[in-house]
Protein backbone atom coordinates (compact mmCIF):
# COMPACT_ATOMS: atom_id res chain seq x y z
CA UNK A 1 0.00 0.00 0.00
CA UNK A 2 1.27 3.23 -0.82
CA UNK A 3 2.34 5.73 1.41
CA UNK A 4 2.77 10.05 2.02
CA UNK A 5 5.02 11.03 5.13
CA UNK A 6 5.19 14.10 6.40
CA UNK A 7 7.44 15.58 9.48
CA UNK A 8 4.53 16.69 12.34
CA UNK A 9 6.60 20.17 13.35
CA UNK A 10 8.60 22.55 11.22
CA UNK A 11 9.91 25.63 13.46
CA UNK A 12 10.85 28.57 11.91
CA UNK A 13 11.60 32.44 12.31
CA UNK A 14 9.73 35.24 10.81
CA UNK A 15 10.77 37.07 6.99
CA UNK A 16 12.71 33.62 6.80
CA UNK A 17 12.31 30.51 4.08
CA UNK A 18 10.76 27.46 5.49
CA UNK A 19 11.42 23.89 3.45
CA UNK A 20 8.95 21.41 4.23
CA UNK A 21 9.33 17.76 3.06
CA UNK A 22 7.07 15.40 1.93
CA UNK A 23 8.16 11.70 1.34
CA UNK A 24 5.82 8.84 -0.28
CA UNK A 25 6.02 4.96 -1.56
CA UNK A 26 4.01 5.71 -4.96
CA UNK A 27 6.33 4.67 -7.89
CA UNK A 28 4.35 5.74 -10.22
CA UNK A 29 3.81 9.47 -9.10
CA UNK A 30 2.18 12.10 -11.64
CA UNK A 31 1.13 14.78 -9.47
CA UNK A 32 2.23 16.59 -6.45
CA UNK A 33 -0.95 18.80 -4.12
CA UNK A 34 0.60 21.18 -1.48
CA UNK A 35 -2.40 22.16 0.92
CA UNK A 36 -2.84 24.84 3.46
CA UNK A 37 -5.37 24.16 6.64
CA UNK A 38 -6.45 26.21 9.35
CA UNK A 39 -8.35 24.94 12.10
CA UNK A 40 -12.20 25.30 11.78
CA UNK A 41 -11.89 26.40 7.65
CA UNK A 42 -11.65 24.28 4.27
CA UNK A 43 -8.26 22.96 3.23
CA UNK A 44 -6.73 25.35 0.57
CA UNK A 45 -4.74 24.17 -3.10
CA UNK A 46 -1.57 26.14 -2.47
CA UNK A 47 0.18 24.96 -5.39
CA UNK A 48 -0.19 21.64 -8.08
CA UNK A 49 1.62 20.12 -10.49
CA UNK A 50 3.69 17.19 -12.42
CA UNK A 51 7.14 19.52 -12.46
CA UNK A 52 8.33 22.13 -10.19
CA UNK A 53 6.49 25.55 -9.64
CA UNK A 54 5.60 28.22 -8.00
CA UNK A 55 2.67 30.40 -6.64
CA UNK A 56 3.43 33.58 -4.91
CA UNK A 57 5.64 32.74 -1.97
CA UNK A 58 4.85 29.41 -2.49
CA UNK A 59 7.75 26.84 -4.41
CA UNK A 60 7.36 23.69 -4.69
CA UNK A 61 9.73 21.10 -5.98
CA UNK A 62 10.08 17.34 -6.33
CA UNK A 63 12.18 14.07 -7.08
CA UNK A 64 10.77 10.83 -7.40
CA UNK A 65 9.85 9.81 -3.77
CA UNK A 66 9.75 13.17 -2.42
CA UNK A 67 8.38 16.87 -2.58
CA UNK A 68 9.53 19.81 -0.76
CA UNK A 69 7.36 23.19 -0.35
CA UNK A 70 9.35 26.44 0.43
CA UNK A 71 7.81 29.05 1.77
CA UNK A 72 9.67 32.68 1.37
CA UNK A 73 9.65 35.56 3.67
CA UNK A 74 7.62 33.46 6.08
CA UNK A 75 5.13 35.63 8.00
CA UNK A 76 3.82 34.52 11.88
CA UNK A 77 0.01 33.95 9.41
CA UNK A 78 1.66 31.48 7.81
CA UNK A 79 1.64 29.24 11.26
CA UNK A 80 -1.03 26.31 10.28
CA UNK A 81 -0.84 22.90 8.77
CA UNK A 82 0.26 21.77 5.88
CA UNK A 83 -0.33 18.76 3.55
CA UNK A 84 0.79 17.21 0.82
CA UNK A 85 -0.65 14.61 -1.27
CA UNK A 86 0.52 12.45 -4.42
CA UNK A 87 -1.94 11.47 -7.77
CA UNK A 88 -0.93 8.37 -8.66
CA UNK A 89 -0.77 7.43 -12.68
CA UNK A 90 -2.66 4.41 -12.84
CA UNK A 91 -5.41 5.41 -9.98
CA UNK A 92 -6.07 9.29 -11.54
CA UNK A 93 -6.91 10.41 -8.17
CA UNK A 94 -5.03 12.45 -5.75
Amino acid sequence: KDQVFQPSTVATSEGAVVEIFCNHSVSNAYNFFWYLHFPGCAPRLLVKGSKPSQQGRYNMTYERFSSSLLILQVREADAAVYYCAVEDTEAGNP
